[in-house]
């Protein structure tokens, strides 16, 4: 049943148009980036799959690494590097999120908003937690 729910909970958020003109102008923005070939390398073309899925893998084991080194005690400076190795390498895996992003299909972009959203909101979280 929970399924269920969380798969409608998608299919309407698909089908949102509220945040469509917001769509529009970043989808705008990160076409004109100027990335020259660049573009097809953070694409995924030379790979033949897009490069963003492998490239969280690297900000995701560290932050998971993170987690687990947080529960040992006297562990906090090997879970800040680890912390600071996740925020270096979300960067990039964001660029080539938002490269992917702006050629999908209009309901697709919405939910990709929503995953950009929660995603920065987590970054800034680990920022924080580098300096608290």
């Amino acid at each position: 049943m929970r399924q269920n729910r969380v798969l409608w909970l998608l299919d309407r958020l698909e089908r949102e148009p509220r945040a469509d003109a917001l769509i529009d102008t970043l989808r705008r923005g990160v076409r004109a980036l100027p990335l020259g070939r660049g573009r097809d390398l953070l694409h995924g073309r030379w790979l033949g799959h897009p490069v963003h899925p492998l490239m969280v893998q690297v900000p995701i084991g560290s932050w998971l690494s993170a987690a687990v080194l947080d529960l040992r005690p006297g562990r906090s400076r090997e879970s800040g590097l680890l912390i600071g190795v996740g925020l270096g390498a979300a960067a990039p895996a964001a660029v080539a999120g938002w490269v992917d992003w702006a050629e999908l299909h209009h309901r697709q972009q919405r939910i990709g908003l929503v995953h950009a959203l929660c995603n920065t909101a987590a970054v800034g979280l680990y920022a924080a937690s580098l300096v608290c």
